[in-house]
C-alpha cells in the first residue's frame, strides 16, 4: 500500500515532466520559419538560409473544400540559372491546422544543397480562391508524429498517475 502512495505521484510528475517536453519539441517542430505568399501569384522569389529538404504546402482558411493538388512548381537557383527537381507529393497524412484554423496540405518538395536565392513558379490553376496561401516550410517528416504521440503517452501517464495516487491516498486501491 505505501508503495502505490510512493509509485503513483511519481508516475504523474514524470508524465508532466514528459508532457512539457513533448509539447516543447511539437512547438520546435511546427514553429519554425514560414514563407508564405499568396497562391494566386504564379512567381516568388525565395530566401532560403539552410540547405535540407523543404515542404510545399496548401494553405487554405476554410474548414471544408478540396484542397489544389494538381499545382506544378518549378524552382530556379539564381547564382547559376539551375533548375532544381520539385517533387508533387500529397500528403493528407501531414495535414495540420494553423492557430487561425486554417488548413495546410503539404503538396510538393524539394531538396536544397546549398542556401540561396530562388524563384519559384507554379501554374495557374482554377481551384484557387481568395485568401489562399502557398506555404514553404522545412520537412518535419515523422517528427511531427512522434511528438503527438509523446503528448498522447504523457497525458494518460499524468492523469492515470493522478487519479492512482488520489485511490491509493483514500486506501481505495
Amino acid at each position: 500500500m505505501t508503495l502505490f502512495k510512493i509509485l503513483f505521484p511519481i508516475i504523474c510528475i514524470t508524465g508532466i515532466y514528459f508532457l512539457f517536453k513533448s509539447i516543447g519539441k511539437i512547438m520546435e517542430v511546427y514553429g519554425g520559419k514560414k514563407i508564405e505568399f499568396p497562391a494566386t501569384s504564379i512567381m516568388d522569389q525565395l530566401e532560403l538560409d539552410a540547405a535540407g529538404t523543404f515542404e510545399i504546402a496548401y494553405k487554405r482558411p476554410s474548414l471544408t473544400g478540396i484542397i489544389p493538388s494538381d499545382c506544378h512548381f518549378k524552382l530556379k537557383r539564381h547564382a547559376d540559372q539551375q533548375e532544381l527537381k520539385v517533387f508533387n507529393k500529397v500528403n493528407l497524412l501531414g495535414m495540420r491546422k494553423d492557430m487561425s484554423g486554417s488548413r495546410v496540405v503539404p503538396i510538393a518538395e524539394f531538396n536544397l544543397e546549398q542556401p540561396g536565392t530562388y524563384t519559384l513558379r507554379m501554374t495557374e490553376s482554377e481551384d484557387y480562391k481568395k485568401g489562399d496561401k502557398i506555404q514553404i516550410t522545412a520537412k518535419t517528416g515523422s517528427k511531427g508524429f512522434i511528438a503527438i504521440f509523446a503528448i498522447i503517452i504523457s497525458a494518460f501517464a499524468t492523469i492515470g498517475g493522478l487519479v492512482l495516487s488520489i485511490l491509493a491516498f483514500m486506501n481505495k486501491l
